[in-house]
C-alpha cells in the first residue's frame, strides 16, 4: 500500500489555517483544547463541512467532497467518540457490518444472511475479534461494539482512520485490544488519525503530534522529540504549571460512614468513613468493586448487609431519589448515557435533580427561581454556553461535564460520589474540574472519588482506600499516596 496524504489548508474564519498531513502506515495524534478547532478539521477531512478555502488532497490529486458518503468511497473512514449512535442495536453484527451495501454485495431483492454472516466472520476474524457476528450489537459490550465499527470501516475501502477520543468508555484492558488494531492498521499502511486527551496514549502509539490552539498549528513534532509539557503547554499556550491545584480542606467531622457494606459478587465487608470538605479516593483495578460500590452508595444497586449513615444517622438509599433527599450526589462515568439528557437545554439539565426544591404546590416549576439558580450555579462553575437555553450537547465536553457538576451542585449535596470526573476533557477543562471540586470541598461537602487516571487519584485525593476482588486491601496516607503504592496494591504485588 502506497504512502497516502490528506490535507487540509485554511478554513475560515480560522486565521491561521490549518496544514495536517498523514501518510500511510503512521499514526498522527491530533490534539488540542476542547474548541481548539479538532472537530472542525475532522469535519472537512471527512465532508461532512466543505473547507472556505485551501485544498483536501488524496495521494497528491485535489478532492472535493460532496459529503460522508463520497469521502468515505476514497478510503477515509471516522469513527466518532459517540460511535454507539452509528450502530443498529437491534440489527446483528453482519447487517450493522455490511448495512451501507447489503444490496450491492448479497443481491438488490434478496439478502443471503448466511453468505453476509460467513463474510462477517471472516472480517471479524481478521483483525482478532471474537464476536458472534448473528449476535444483535445490542447485546454487545462498549468495547465490542467499538470493534464492530472498526471492522466496518476495515471492511470498506480504508485510506485513513479517523479515531476520536476512542478509549473514552474503555476500561484498561479493552484499550490494549484498542491499541493492538490500531498498530495492526498502521502495519497494513493506513494513516490513522488518533484524536485524544489522554498524553500516555499518545506518546504510546502516535508517530507524530499535531497541537492545535484556536483553529491554527501550535506545535507539530516527532513523538520522540517532543515531551509531556510541550504538548501540554502548546495546547493551553501557557507554561505548563500545576494541573492538580488540590486544596486541603478536610475537617474533623465524619459526613459519610460506611460499616460492613456488601453486595455478593461485587464487594464485601467494605467499612470506611469520610469527612467534611475530605476527598476520599477509591483506587484498583477494573473489577476491583469501585464502581459498584458508588452504585449502591447511591440507590442504583441493593446491599446485602452493612450499614450507612450520614451525621452520624443511619440511612437506606433505596433508590437515587432517596439518596438524592439525604444529600448524596452521583457524577456518572458516562455523561451522554447516564448524566445528561442530550437535546434537552443546559438549563433543563441543569435544574433536573433540583427540580423537587424548585416547584409549587401541584408540581408547578417557578421558572423565574429555577432561571435564577441555573443562572448563577453555570456563573459559578463557568459554564460556557451562548444561553441557558441552547441544547446541552452541543456544548464542548469539558463544558457539558462542567453542566453536569452543575446539576448536582443545584441540590446542595452533603456527599459528592465522582466517577471518572475528567474523562474525555481537554487539560483545561480538567483544571476547572479542580477548581470546581476544590470550591465544593471548602464548603464542606465529602467526596469519594473513582479514577483511572492514577496522576488525578493520587494528586487529587487526600486519603486513597485501594481495592481488590471486592475488599479494600489498603489505606494511603500522606507521602504513602502514590502511583506505584496503588497499583502494587490493586494487582497484589505487595503482602
Amino acid at each position: 500500500m502506497g504512502a497516502r496524504r490528506a490535507q487540509v489548508l485554511r478554513r475560515q474564519p480560522r486565521p491561521a489555517g490549518v496544514d495536517l498531513h498523514v501518510t500511510g502506515g503512521e499514526v498522527v495524534a491530533l490534539v488540542g483544547e476542547n474548541g481548539a478547532g479538532k472537530s472542525t478539521l475532522t469535519r472537512v477531512i471527512s465532508g461532512v463541512y466543505r473547507p472556505d478555502g485551501g485544498t483536501v488532497a488524496i495521494d497528491g490529486e485535489p478532492v472535493t467532497f460532496r459529503d460522508p458518503q463520497h469521502a468515505m468511497a476514497r478510503g477515509i473512514q471516522v469513527i466518532y467518540q459517540e460511535f454507539r449512535q452509528n450502530l443498529f442495536a437491534h440489527l446483528s453484527v453482519a447487517e450493522n457490518l455490511f448495512v451501507r451495501e447489503e444490496g450491492r454485495q448479497f443481491g438488490r431483492f434478496l439478502v443471503s444472511k448466511r453468505r453476509m454472516a460467513r463474510r462477517a466472520a471472516e472480517l471479524l476474524d481478521s483483525i482478532g475479534v471474537s464476536v458472534d457476528p448473528r449476535t444483535d450489537v445490542g447485546q454487545l459490550g462498549v468495547a465490542e461494539q467499538q470493534m464492530v465499527e472498526i471492522a466496518k470501516a476495515i471492511g470498506h475501502h480504508l485510506n485513513v482512520l479517523i479515531l476520536d477520543e476512542p478509549t473514552a468508555a474503555l476500561d484498561d484492558r479493552e484499550s490494549e485490544q484498542l491499541f493492538a488494531q490500531v498498530r495492526r492498521l498502521r502495519a497494513d499502511g493506513v494513516g490513522i488519525v488518533y484524536i485524544s486527551h489522554r498524553q500516555d496514549e499518545v506518546f504510546a502509539l502516535a508517530d507524530r503530534v499535531v497541537v492545535l490552539r484556536d483553529g491554527a498549528v501550535a506545535l507539530e513534532g516527532a513523538t520522540k522529540e517532543l515531551t509531556h509539557d510541550q504538548v501540554v503547554g502548546a495546547m493551553v499556550g501557557r507554561t505548563v504549571g500545576d494541573f492538580y491545584p488540590k486544596e486541603a480542606n478536610a475537617r474533623p467531622e465524619t459526613a459519610l460512614s460506611v460499616r460492613g457494606l456488601t453486595r455478593s459478587g461485587a464487594f464485601e465487608d467494605v467499612t470506611f468513613d469520610v469527612h467534611a470538605g475530605e476527598v476520599l479516593g477509591l483506587g484498583g483495578v477494573m473489577g476491583s468493586g469501585r464502581t459498584q460500590l458508588l452504585r449502591t452508595l447511591f440507590g442504583l444497586e441493593p446491599a446485602e448487609s452493612g450499614t450507612v449513615s450520614m451525621g452520624g444517622r443511619p440511612m437506606t438509599a433505596s433508590s437515587p431519589a432517596a439518596a438524592i433527599r439525604r444529600g448524596i450526589a452521583y457524577i456518572t462515568p458516562d455523561r451522554q448515557a447516564d448524566g445528561l439528557c442530550p437535546g434537552r437545554s443546559v438549563a433543563e439539565n441543569i435544574s433536573l435533580a433540583a427540580l423537587r426544591s424548585l416547584t409549587q404546590r401541584l408540581g408547578v416549576v417557578q421558572r423565574r427561581r429555577e432561571n435564577d439558580r441555573v443562572t448563577d450555579v453555570m456563573t459559578q462553575l463557568r459554564v460556557r454556553a451562548s444561553s441557558p437555553n441552547v441544547d446541552v450537547g452541543t456544548l464542548s465536553g469539558g463544558n457539558q461535564q462542567k453542566a453536569l457538576f452543575g446539576k448536582w451542585v443545584m441540590t446542595s449535596p452533603r456527599v459528592l460520589l465522582m466517577e471518572e470526573p475528567t474523562r474525555g476533557v481537554d487539560v483545561g477543562a480538567k483544571t476547572e474540574i479542580y477548581r470546581i471540586l476544590n470550591e465544593l470541598t471548602a464548603t464542606g461537602v465529602a467526596v469519594v472519588m473513582v479514577s483511572s487516571d492514577l496522576p488525578e487519584l493520587v494528586a487529587m485525593s487526600d486519603r486513597v482506600l485501594v481495592l481488590r476482588a471486592g475488599r479494600v486491601v489498603s489505606e494511603l496516607t500522606g507521602n504513602r499516596i502514590t502511583q506505584q503504592a496503588v497499583l502494587e496494591h490493586a494487582m497484589e504485588v505487595v503482602a
